[in-house]
């Protein structure tokens, strides 16, 4: 049976699958699982304005977040790991047998990227980067100099940070810890011990593409079956195949088709939270740019009326609004969007530029639940205070 859905009616459901703008208030280590059990995965990126991309996923969901709260969890519980999935992410240690596919179709990439880059020879050096690493311990890549650099079109390739590349996405190395951008590698079983060893769980190509396609809908909660970056990955990425299991998932409750009014395509969301409460308030969330939510960069536009494009490897020339530039929640809205200052340290925080969407109405109500959102953004990012344009 196809469920019936308004647009709005779907904001309101999507917002709250993503814990945003709730009165569920999500705290600390739990709040961070909550998280985690919901939408499986958030996206990695090293760029770090006002927080890392996955700290901004984060402080949008969690009251008191601050990233030492995600880097414990990562880097001395390891109860999350850095790993592959539809991108560089993170998620869940107790995950990672299940990634096995993933991880070979990443070795393979990894090993045309090298020929491409004429690197190859960083696979000559395997065996020398993991005595190295099983000698000396955890292990940055300037530590290690194996083999000549070489220059070409992407700059200086140093063979052994090919091999350590290559060996973190087969599994054979995790992320000991973090400095700014720079990976500390060691040994995975002595990161996440014999997890690590644990056979997967799907060993049928159907099995795992139902598992992986029952993911990837968590992840964003509700979805659509149109090609894109948010269906990407082994398998999934067909659209044949990806169509016959969402059919089949349908047949089985696991998953419902949602029709919207005003809209010719079927979209999907997992059966056990059609009945989810949506509790929505009016407070304001400022969106991380690789966040799940905004994943579907179409399904944005269509149902929430908001055209949003991450501009930072946009030429300036070509930027329409600037390079770091944050989608700002209104209750289950997008009403604009906010461009901070970089902040460091304690300094205070400061808005560069902030753009409103076409026909949003500034109120008294709306200001107050921004500057409260600005607040909690400042306390997140540990400033002393910070400075409100309204």
């Amino acid at each position: 049976m196809t469920i019936k859905m308004t647009a709005k009616e779907v904001r309101n459901f999507h917002v709250s699958y993503h814990m945003i703008n709730t009165d569920n208030e999500l705290l600390g280590f739990d709040g961070l699982s909550k998280v985690f059990d919901r939408i499986k995965s958030i996206q990695y990126d090293p760029l770090n304005v006002v927080g890392r991309n996955s700290d901004l996923v984060l402080q949008s969901r969690i009251t008191n977040y601050s990233s030492s709260i995600l880097d414990k969890a990562l880097y001395i519980d390891r109860t999350l790991i850095d790993a592959w999935d539809k991108m560089m992410g993170i998620y869940q240690t107790k995950d990672y047998p299940y990634f096995s596919r993933i991880r070979t179709v990443m070795g393979t990439n990894t090993l045309n990227s090298l020929k491409y880059r004429l690197s190859i020879e960083a696979v000559d050096y395997i065996e020398d980067v993991l005595e190295y690493i099983v000698k000396n311990g955890p292990t940055f890549s300037s530590d290690i100099n194996f083999g000549k650099t070489k220059k070409h079109v992407w700059g200086h390739t140093k063979p052994s940070s090919g091999t350590l590349d290559y060996l973190f996405h087969v599994g054979k190395l995790g992320v000991s810890e973090r400095r700014n951008t720079q990976k500390k590698y060691d040994l995975l079983e002595n990161l996440i011990g014999e997890i690590c060893n644990i056979d997967d769980p799907n060993p049928l190509d159907e099995d795992f593409i139902r598992w992986y396609i029952l993911r990837r809908v968590a992840t964003q909660g509700f979805v659509s079956n149109r090609s894109g970056v948010m269906w990407s990955g082994p398998h999934i990425s067909d659209k044949k195949i990806r169509t016959k299991y969402l059919n089949i998932l349908v047949n089985e409750n696991m998953l419902s088709k949602i029709e919207v009014e005003g809209y010719k395509e079927d979209f999907y969301v997992l059966t056990e939270f059609l009945n989810l409460k949506r509790n929505i308030e009016k407070r304001v969330s400022f969106i991380a740019p690789l966040d799940n939510l905004i994943w579907d960069r179409e399904l944005v536009k269509k149902i929430y009326n908001f055209d949003y494009k991450w501009e930072v490897y946009t030429p300036i020339v070509k930027r329409k609004y600037g390079y770091y530039v944050l989608p700002i929640l209104y209750g289950c809205d997008f009403i604009g969007r906010i461009q901070f200052k970089q902040q460091r340290n304690n300094d205070v925080l400061e808005v560069e530029n902030i753009w409103f969407e076409d026909g949003f109405r500034q109120t008294n109500v709306f200001n107050t639940a921004f500057n409260k959102g600005l607040e909690k953004f400042a306390k997140y990012l540990g400033a002393k205070t910070f400075i409100s344009p309204l």
